[in-house]
């Protein structure tokens, strides 16, 4: 099947070589991975789904000093933590300097609402909770619907199971990253058809323009490591967005259309 993550970990491997994983770190907020070429790519851990006993991540180990070609496939694997590996795997490929050199796509550094355009005519379905978003969309937009699996997060929450419902009547969309590491992204992408942008957003976002617009994709907002040491530091510390972030560039790749 032609699924995304079947999408992802081809044009990874087409990328890979004979690249090595130096680093790895499957910590509680987030996964790190290490190149040898110096590239840093991150992804979600979903811990509460992780598997029980010491020994949480059950594939082959060693896994520093694998080619990463050898961990990609973990992409399309049926165990969520492994997913997550082979997501990291495949952002330190993609999510670096080169990163944003398609055509009809423009790059530029900073927050995703600095180039995703709004009007208090917008109706905007975040799939996700990003909270320091929150308030700055509830300025500048007419409608702010937050779907989310954890209701206990913040007040007014609509549960992730309406997504389907609400989302084709939303002019603009943004989705967590993460939704393509536990498979729900497609599903999303299509209830959200109807909408004028379409944005993907976190960290775990892969920078690869060229697929994404094949599901409607206008942006495309993730991070570029800066200092892997420090984020490897963070991570292994259990730290999430906002304590390595001040180690990474926010990158958003724009489709000009």
């Amino acid at each position: 099947m032609d699924t995304l993550l079947n999408k992802l970990k081809a044009a990874a491997l087409a990328k890979a070589g004979d690249i090595r994983v130096t680093d790895v770190r499957i910590g509680l907020g987030y996964t790190a991975v290490l190149l040898d070429t110096g590239s840093i790519g991150l992804a979600y851990t979903f811990r509460e789904k992780s598997a029980s006993g010491c020994s949480v991540f059950q594939g082959k180990r060693p896994i520093a000093g694998s080619l990463v070609r050898d961990i990609l496939p973990y992409l399309c694997s049926g165990e969520l933590l492994e997913r997550t590996l082979g997501m990291a795997a495949a952002n330190a490929l993609f999510n670096n300097v080169d990163a944003g050199s398609t055509p009809g796509w423009q790059r530029s550094e900073g927050d995703l609402l600095d180039v995703l355009a709004l009007t208090k005519d917008d109706r905007v379905g975040m799939v996700g909770y990003f909270g320091p978003l929150v308030p700055v969309i509830k300025q500048r937009a007419g409608e702010l619907i937050i779907f989310e699996e954890h209701m206990d997060r913040a007040d007014g929450l609509c549960p992730g199971s309406r997504a389907a419902e609400i989302l084709p009547s939303c002019s603009v969309v943004i989705i967590t990253a993460t939704s393509i590491i536990n498979q729900s992204f497609e599903h999303i992408a299509a209830a959200a058809s109807a909408s004028r942008s379409k944005a993907m957003l976190g960290p775990s976002t892969p920078l690869v323009p060229e697929i994404f617009r094949s599901y409607g994709v206008t942006h495309l907002s993730g991070s570029i490591g800066i200092d892997p040491t420090e984020i490897l530091r963070v991570v292994s510390e259990g730290g999430g967005t906002r304590f390595f972030m001040k180690w990474s560039q926010k990158t958003n790749l724009i489709f000009n259309n």
